[in-house]
Order: structure tokens, then C-alpha cells, then sequence
């Protein structure tokens, strides 16, 4: 008997652990969120701003699942469409995210962020709003600029280029910065092989919309003057670009070229590019100035693209996906990035004065760097299209076409014009 009563109050006592442990809320360090990016094994910064989560957040582990750089757009639609359970998903950009958002592989975030503060995004969040539903939260911005070599136009003694400069000023200074020849040769500007380097310009003042045909007569005049440097050799040609697969950097690193329109990220790469007398580097002086235009506008519009973060529609975990996102692309993750030199969407004042302190660490940079990043209209270069991916890729085959001399500028319109239609883009009844 006395051993039934004994056995029979240890039963009890077990019940009761049990139900005691059964009211307790499952511990948080039993949660693992999966996270799908590209580059992460050679990217310090993705690391330090993970370990800086987990530190912040102890019940919350984070597993990375990377992938091919290349490949990632297709790569994650892909996996998307086979309903993988990523819990935080990065983006290259809007088009890929549009077709995640019309498969409905993207979970809607209204909810989680009723009472988030945007405003330090500066209204880049609005960019990933589809039919009043926002899908993800803005981690990076990269808007475009002119780079320029300030060693090699004081060497000319030609002013530097300026803020409001008009296209037809900056295709004049580039000629006239284009000196010698053969390898000695200094190119007045550098334009790189994407279409982008081209269509900036006119999406910087609003006039061109890649997915809608009726605004593309807005190229014309920048493909002329781009075309014109081509046939003066004052830019590197096109078609030896491409076949020679040369990066642009190298080309502004080795001051073969005195200006350069390209992305912000460029501030991060020209800060890292330490001179080496062994490789040929040599130190020099860069700036930057706003993209030239003829409506007067300065370093009020910013272009460029979004870098988005988004939380799958099958996460296991999503209030803890909603803290990641939040950590990442807040003042956290923000300050991690700037750091670097990369452009963070959140641009608190924390972020400004970190680009301003760059002169005082690198002499070489410009003062004065977060008015150039901080514009208060930003545009995205290639809003949210659910045939996004499809017209951009007609894009680049105009593009293509009109820089390798394969049609004229107006006979390359007309076709792809057409075909951008087809693809799903809109204007198509424009003539």
C-alpha cells in the first residue's frame, strides 16, 4: 500500500510538471529563422549585423541559406514557386519581387507594421506597396551620380563638374578632357554596358518609365550624345566593353577616365580601393555631383534602385522574421552598412554624419557626401511590374542594339517599343 501511495503521489507530481511546463510559453531560443541571400560568405557586413541581431535577440537563431549571386533573381523565384518556408527573404531588386507578389509567395506586412515609424526611409517603403499591401521593408538604396577624378581635371585645368550641369555641358567637358592615346589614354568619361548607364538620365527627371513605351522618345537625346562620344573616342566603345567583360571600376581605379556615372555603391568600392604601387594603383582625389539635366534639378531627386527584404508567405516564424527585418534595415543594420560606405534605405542623422566623416578617415573622399545620398525625392528606377523581368530584358536588347550600331535610335524604338508591349508593358497605343 504504502508503495501504491508512493508511486501514485510521484505520478501526480509528474502531472503536475507537466501541466506547469505545458503553460509556459516554448522557450525562444527554440526558434531558427531561415534567411535567403546571395554573397553572404564574402560580405563582412551581412555577419556583423546577424551576430549583432542575435546578440540583441538571444532566443532567436539565424540560419543563412546562400545562393549563386548570378543566379539568385531566378533562383529565388524558383524556390518561392516550390513553397520553401524561408522565413526573411533579400531581393536584388523590384522586378523578381513583383513576380514573388503575384505568385503569393510574399506575406503581407500591414499587420506587423501598424505602428512602425517609416520615416527615417524617407518614403523609399512606398516602393513596395502592391494594391495598399506593403510586402517588405527597404535595406539599401543606391541612387546614381558622376564620379569624377579630381587629379586629372586639375591636371587640365578644366573646372570640375558641378550640380545642375546640363547633358550637353557634361558631354562638352568630356570631350575636352579625352587626351592622349594607346595605353597612356584618358577617356573624358566612362560609360558602362548596361542600359541603366543611359536611362538614368531621363528617369532622373522623371520623363522615362521603362514599363511604359509612351515615355521612351525620352532616350533620344541621351543616346545621341552618348553615341557622339563613342564616335569621338571620348568613351571606351561599346562592343570591346563587352567582349573584353571590363568592369568599370578598374577603368576609374587606374584613372583611365575622368568622370563615371554609376551607383552609390561605388563610395564603398572607391573607399576600399587602397593604393598599391605593386599594382599600379596610385592614390587621387575623387568627387561626386548629381546627374546632368536640363530641368535644373540638383541633389533633390535621387535615382537609382531598392534593395528589399521581405518575409515568405510559408515562414514558420514570422514575428521573429518582423524583428530580423526591423533590426536590419533600422538604425541598427543602418549604421553597420554606412560604415562600410554602402547607402542604407533608413538615412537617420546617425547615417548622414557617418558619410560626412569620410573625409576626415579618407582624404581622398569628397566632403559634404550625404546631400548626395539624401535626396527627398527619391525614384526608383524600375518601379513594381509583375512583367517586370520580361520588359527590362527588351530593354537591354534596345540598348544593345542602338550602342553596337546594329539599328539607328529611331528604328530601335519602333521595334522595341513593340515588343516591350508584348512583354506586357503599357503606351501601346501611343501611335
Amino acid at each position: 500500500m504504502k508503495s501504491l501511495k508512493k508511486t501514485a503521489a510521484m505520478l501526480a507530481g509528474l502531472m503536475a510538471a507537466s501541466t506547469l511546463m505545458t503553460a509556459v510559453p516554448a522557450l525562444a531560443d527554440d526558434v531558427t529563422i531561415k534567411v535567403a541571400l546571395w554573397d553572404y560568405s564574402n560580405t563582412d557586413y551581412y555577419k556583423t549585423m546577424i551576430d549583432g541581431f542575435k546578440e540583441a535577440n538571444p532566443g532567436i537563431d539565424v540560419e543563412v541559406v546562400e545562393f549563386s549571386a548570378a543566379e539568385y533573381s531566378d533562383t529565388i523565384v524558383v524556390k518561392m514557386a516550390a513553397q520553401e518556408d524561408y522565413d526573411v527573404i533579400f531581393m536584388k531588386g523590384l522586378p523578381e519581387m513583383s513576380a514573388l507578389i503575384a505568385g503569393g509567395h510574399l506575406m503581407a506586412l500591414d499587420d506587423l507594421a501598424a505602428d512602425y515609424d517609416f520615416e527615417p526611409y524617407g518614403g523609399t517603403e512606398k516602393s513596395l506597396i502592391v494594391d495598399e499591401k506593403l510586402y517588405g521593408l527597404p535595406f539599401r538604396k543606391d541612387n546614381n551620380l558622376i564620379f569624377y577624378n579630381k587629379d586629372l581635371f586639375d591636371a587640365a585645368g578644366v573646372d570640375y563638374p558641378q550640380d545642375g550641369m546640363t547633358f550637353d555641358e557634361y558631354v562638352e567637358l568630356a570631350e575636352k578632357m579625352t587626351s592622349g592615346e594607346g595605353s597612356s589614354k584618358v577617356y573624358g568619361a566612362h560609360v558602362h554596358t548596361w542600359g541603366s548607364n543611359v536611362y538614368q538620365y531621363a528617369r532622373f527627371t522623371e520623363e522615362y518609365v521603362y514599363n511604359d513605351v509612351s515615355t521612351w522618345d525620352s532616350l533620344i537625346p541621351f543616346y545621341e550624345g552618348i553615341l557622339k562620344l563613342q564616335e569621338e573616342g571620348c568613351i571606351q566603345d561599346y562592343g570591346a566593353l563587352k567582349t573584353g567583360n571590363i568592369h568599370y571600376s578598374g577603368v576609374f581605379y587606374n584613372q583611365q577616365a575622368a568622370m563615371m556615372q554609376i551607383g552609390t555603391w561605388y563610395i564603398n568600392m572607391l573607399l576600399e580601393n587602397v593604393p598599391n604601387e605593386d599594382e599600379g594603383i596610385d592614390s587621387f582625389d575623387w568627387g561626386v555631383c548629381s546627374l546632368p539635366n536640363d530641368k535644373g534639378i540638383t541633389t533633390e531627386n535621387v535615382v537609382g534602385g531598392i534593395t528589399p527584404v521581405a518575409i515568405g508567405s510559408y515562414s514558420k516564424h514570422p514575428d521573429e522574421a518582423w524583428k530580423f527585418l526591423t533590426y536590419i534595415t533600422g538604425a541598427e543594420g543602418a549604421q553597420v552598412l554606412a560604415k562600410t560606405g554602402i547607402v542604407p534605405a533608413w538615412a537617420g542623422q546617425e547615417v548622414l554624419d557617418i558619410f560626412d566623416g569620410f573625409h576626415d578617415e579618407h582624404p581622398n573622399a569628397p566632403e559634404g557626401l550625404s546631400k548626395y545620398i539624401s535626396g527627398s525625392n527619391f525614384i526608383v528606377e524600375q518601379p513594381m511590374d509583375p512583367n517586370g523581368k520580361a520588359i527590362a530584358a527588351v530593354t537591354d536588347d534596345m540598348h544593345s542594339a542602338i550602342m553596337t550600331g546594329s539599328e539607328s535610335i529611331e528604328d530601335a524604338l519602333k521595334e522595341y517599343k513593340a515588343k516591350a508591349v508584348e512583354a506586357g508593358a503599357a503606351g501601346g497605343d501611343e501611335e
